[in-house]
């Protein structure tokens, strides 16, 4: 990679880490300890999956591992916002679903969520938006198709 390149990138790490630490997460409710950006951001991904989320989906989602998601599910489970259940086709496999407690505050939780980003991007125009979704979402699916076909090697002797 040349020298111009890497710094571009460089850049563009430390300000996407600039924006993200302006997002504030939203509170929990009355008397509870706050969740961790990660807890909620598993806590939205859970939600938005009706047939409920397994560890492993969780983990390819995240990039984190199966057993760290697990310690992060149990706080969840711990504060009646998720539940394991078995699942009907594979007894193997445990779906995580939400719970009606966490319904219940789920649409509060994605407003505050939402009103956060609202704040860091308000100097975007709706156009602007647009452009940079199309952009990331170039950006993933060319990342998608690249995992789909790497191949890992022949690690026979």
């Amino acid at each position: 990679m040349d020298t111009k390149r890497e710094d571009l990138l460089q850049t563009l790490v430390q300000r996407m880490m600039s924006i993200m630490k302006h997002v504030r997460h939203p509170a929990p409710p009355p008397g509870e300890p706050p969740l961790s950006p990660p807890h909620l951001n598993l806590l939205f991904a859970i939600a938005h999956t009706p047939k409920g989320a397994s560890v492993k989906d969780l983990a390819e989602f995240t990039g984190v591992t199966p057993g760290a998601i697990t310690q992060f599910v149990d706080v969840l489970v711990e504060k009646g916002l998720v539940m394991r259940e078995g699942d009907p086709v594979d007894r193997r496999v445990v779906r995580l679903k939400v719970t009606p407690l966490a319904i219940s505050h789920f649409e509060r939780f994605r407003q505050e969520h939402l009103a956060s980003f609202s704040r860091v991007f308000e100097v975007l125009t709706d156009d602007e938006i647009k452009q940079l979704l199309t952009l990331m979402e170039k950006i993933e699916l060319y990342n998608a198709a690249k995992d789909k076909t790497h191949v890992e090697p022949d690690k026979t002797p």
